[in-house]
């Protein structure tokens, strides 16, 4: 060896061990025994055995990390919790304003999540809105009644899920198909079976979440997507007594209320007399409903599922009037002569309908659709402007109202399927995808909401706009109604003369989907309100 190159190897040596002084004092008793060749041959053979250890070291990392992934890579996909209310008012829980409900669990989910105030349902009714949700298509486009037969080859929100590799699970209400079985729609597990007890203390819904929960604990391991769609505040509502004994001191003031409230505790009165009484019925349904909403953010919590669920909490449409009938009309003036029958002149079955309900039950319904007009059934705002709230912890805002962006039920299949990372979805969807929504984004949308041609007929919501073509008794055009939401939600005054221009383009979009819908829809006649 020259002279540079022992002086290369000694420096390098020096170099290896200055950062550690034992090492260094190793390395001098090295050189010491064996002289400069020997150290380096002990120095090489000790830098091996490092290596060595350093790779099983990174081998064994790496192996964990691969494990990981193929054990847990799935769970890197959100969960899903779906809590959906029926014929629950846009106003009746406490964090929307209402002035006697006990809601703390949702108050406590908006907290922890973002407030959609701008939310719309899928449809006008029960069915509609569901259809709405497991398709992102309209149920009136479909040339079979859905809640008869089924969605034909319309692909559903749970399919896509499963076929990725999520569980899917379905509680509680059904009303979209007969066939009820396992496997259904890609649902893995469907228990929609019987209607729970109106009485029970327990709560009304409390076996379906409790199912619904034993399904996650189930799961837990694995993506899931959970339907919990309960019957709670669907008329006819009744409380036990332990949830009346909360609300024991309600004395209803109607100044309290919006002036859409005025007519539905009209006809609370007329259906049972205690105003008072009607009131702490709803607001036990109500209570007992928050309750059920507790115990799934208490599991999740439990479980350590809830950072990665997004739990969303919704309702199906407005509030349902205690006679079954549309909350209000439009124009009173103009169009309730050719639309709707009054109030005051009940036929003879509305008035037995009376008397049966109240020998059995409190049909009382007083759900508030807050600072809107309409109710369960109507195109009107009150009718299909929902409670939204979505928790994703770190992912959605905390504590935030989002009152700009517009979005609603037939946005669920796209929205899940982008937040799930599943790509292949039907491009003729009805909805678009809103996750950028959920996750903070401020925008318009690339597609206007459409409902059907039920009373008072067609719809449109797009941008400030709301429309409706309206028909009369034999489905005929005869008049026409506008309205600015954001400046007049209560729909009061009608600016179709005002703004031509924006009334016909609207008019053309809303007739273009009519006529694309079919011109008759077949019925079984099968189908009754009745759960096995």
């Amino acid at each position: 060896m020259n002279q540079d190159e022992h002086h290369e190897d000694a420096l390098s040596f020096n170099l290896h061990f200055v950062r550690d002084p034992l090492r260094s004092r190793l390395g001098d008793r090295v050189g010491e025994r064996h002289g400069w060749q020997g150290m380096k041959e002990s120095v090489q053979s000790m830098k091996t055995s490092v290596m060595k250890k350093k790779c099983i070291t990174v081998l064994s990392i790496l192996f964990v990390a691969l494990l990981h992934v193929s054990v847990f890579g799935a769970q890197r996909r959100p969960n899903f919790v779906l809590m959906f209310a029926d014929d629950l008012g846009y106003g009746d829980i406490a964090c929307q304003g209402h002035p006697y409900a006990k809601t703390p669990a949702l108050d406590q989910l908006a907290k922890e999540g973002t407030r959609f105030t701008q939310a719309y349902a899928a449809g006008r009714a029960c069915n509609p809105s569901r259809t709405g949700l497991m398709t992102s298509w309209s149920n009136a486009r479909f040339p079979k009644r859905t809640d008869d037969f089924d969605f034909g080859d319309r692909v559903t929100v749970t399919e896509l899920l499963k076929k990725s590799g999520y569980a899917t699970g379905h509680f509680g209400k059904w009303h979209i198909g007969l066939d009820r079985s396992n496997g259904v729609y890609g649902i893995d597990e469907n228990d929609s079976g019987g209607r729970p007890d109106r009485l029970s203390p327990k709560g009304r819904d409390t076996p379906i979440y409790e199912k619904a929960i034993d399904f996650i604990r189930r799961h837990k391991d694995k993506p899931f997507y959970v339907n919990i769609w309960g019957f709670t505040t669907h008329a006819p509502v009744a409380s036990a007594p332990n949830f009346l004994e909360k609300f024991k001191d309600v004395k209803v003031k109607r100044a309290d209320f919006s002036e859409y409230m005025q007519p539905v505790f009209d006809d609370s009165i007329t259906v049972l007399d205690d105003l008072d009484l009607n009131m702490r019925h709803y607001l036990g349904n109500v209570y007992a409903l928050d309750r059920n909403v507790k115990m799934v953010m208490d599991a999740l919590e439990e479980l350590g599922l809830a950072e990665n669920t997004i739990l969303v909490f919704s309702s199906d449409q407005g509030p349902a009037r205690p006679l079954g009938k549309c909350m209000d009309v439009l124009d009173p003036d103009l169009f309730a002569p050719k639309v709707w029958k009054h109030m005051e002149k009940l036929s003879s079955r509305d008035r037995k309908e009376i008397e049966k309900r109240k020998m059995k039950h409190f049909q009382n319904m007083l759900g508030n659709p807050g600072p809107f007009r309409g109710s369960k059934g109507s195109g009107q705002e009150g009718g299909l402007r929902v409670p939204f709230i979505v928790r994703w912890p770190g992912k959605v805002k905390a504590d935030f109202v989002d009152s700009e962006n517009v979005i609603g039920g037939i946005d669920w299949l796209p929205t899940i399927c982008s937040l799930a990372g599943v790509k292949a979805i039907p491009d003729d969807l009805d909805g678009e995808d809103v996750s950028d929504i959920w996750l903070g984004a401020t925008r318009k949308r690339t597609k206007p909401l459409l409902w059907g041609p039920r009373e008072p007929g067609p719809a449109i919501r797009e941008g400030k706009w709301k429309y409706y073509v309206l028909f009369d008794e034999n489905k005929k055009f005869f008049g026409e109604a506008l309205y600015d939401v954001l400046s007049d939600p209560g729909e009061k005054n009608n600016l179709a003369e005002k703004h031509l221009e924006v009334a016909s383009g609207l008019k053309k979009k809303v007739l273009d989907f009519y006529e694309e819908l079919p011109k008759s829809v077949e019925k079984t006649g099968k189908y009754r309100h009745q759960y096995k």
